[in-house]
């Protein structure tokens, strides 16, 4: 077991390592060198935060005006919170909220940090849709203006991973599905359901699957596709599932003036779930 847990460590510090170099290196590329604000979607403990605080510090560069601000809908008051919290070079701010409430600009840090930098490390299914559309202001309401171009975060960065609990509502970019691919709701369902086929196979026993599921992806199975296919199949069909909802975001992204991509940030002995979404504004 303490094996396991060094192993698990040493994979998640690689993984924050490689997010936060792609993450430094788009922000270079877009123009902003200092004056920034962090925000960490889906936070939890906040450890793509305290991994950022460190790669600064290690720095030769001296950082200046840095700030931290952590969303989570759970609580989390943790060791690394106080250590933070006691660096008077750093502001540091946690905010409890869903992500589908959230309103971005709504927090003071974030409205009056200089530049912003928006990240997180695997950001399940529809927390990453909610996340996307708080960096443009698109919360699905037709009263909403967005937000304005020079408000927009610089950098999202954002690890993907549980494409199979997205949902139709928060999707941000249903017209793409809609218009060019004539993809309806229920498609869409079975679409997601089929993502999990990329990471899971279809190894488990039915009885382990229909434990782990709801009983509307119950009804895909029955009536589903999966039986006709092998363990092989059943990986590439999951992820062509994946690369098209990603494809979706990429677009959405890019609709806003990003410029936006997919990128292997880790290999597969790392984890599976290895695809950043990178979006960056060009430089003025």
């Amino acid at each position: 077991q303490k094996v396991s847990n060094i192993q698990k460590k040493i994979k998640n510090e690689v993984q924050q390592k490689a997010i936060l170099e792609h993450t430094f290196k788009h922000a270079y590329e877009s123009g902003i060198p200092d004056h920034i604000c962090f925000v960490e979607m889906g936070a939890a403990k906040g450890g793509l935060s305290v991994a950022t605080r460190n790669m600064l510090k290690q720095s030769d560069k001296e950082y200046t005006d840095i700030s931290h601000v952590l969303i989570d809908r759970g609580s989390f008051k943790v060791r690394d919170d106080r250590e933070m919290t006691g660096n008077k070079d750093e502001s540091w701010e946690r905010v409890k909220i869903d992500l589908r409430h959230l309103k971005l600009y709504d927090i003071d840090k974030v409205s009056n940090a200089e530049n912003v930098i928006v990240y997180s490390k695997h950001l399940c299914g529809a927390a990453t849709c909610y996340a996307l559309r708080s960096c443009v202001g698109d919360q699905g309401d037709s009263k909403n203006d967005g937000v304005k171009s020079k408000q927009l975060p610089q950098v999202i960065s954002i690890a993907l991973c549980c494409h199979q609990v997205c949902n139709w509502d928060s999707y941000p970019n249903r017209a793409l599905l809609s218009n060019r691919f004539n993809i309806s709701r229920y498609e869409f369902d079975i679409i997601r359901h089929m993502s999990s086929w990329a990471t899971c196979g279809f190894e488990k026993s039915v009885e382990t699957e229909h434990a782990s599921i709801s009983d509307e992806q119950k009804q895909l199975d029955d009536t589903g596709p999966e039986w006709f296919f092998n363990v092989q199949e059943k990986e590439m069909i999951g992820k062509q599932c994946k690369m098209l909802l990603n494809y979706g975001r990429v677009l959405y992204l890019r609709d806003h003036g990003y410029n936006a991509s997919l990128i292997r940030y880790a290999t597969d002995d790392i984890t599976i779930e290895n695809v950043l979404l990178l979006a960056y504004l060009h430089k003025a």
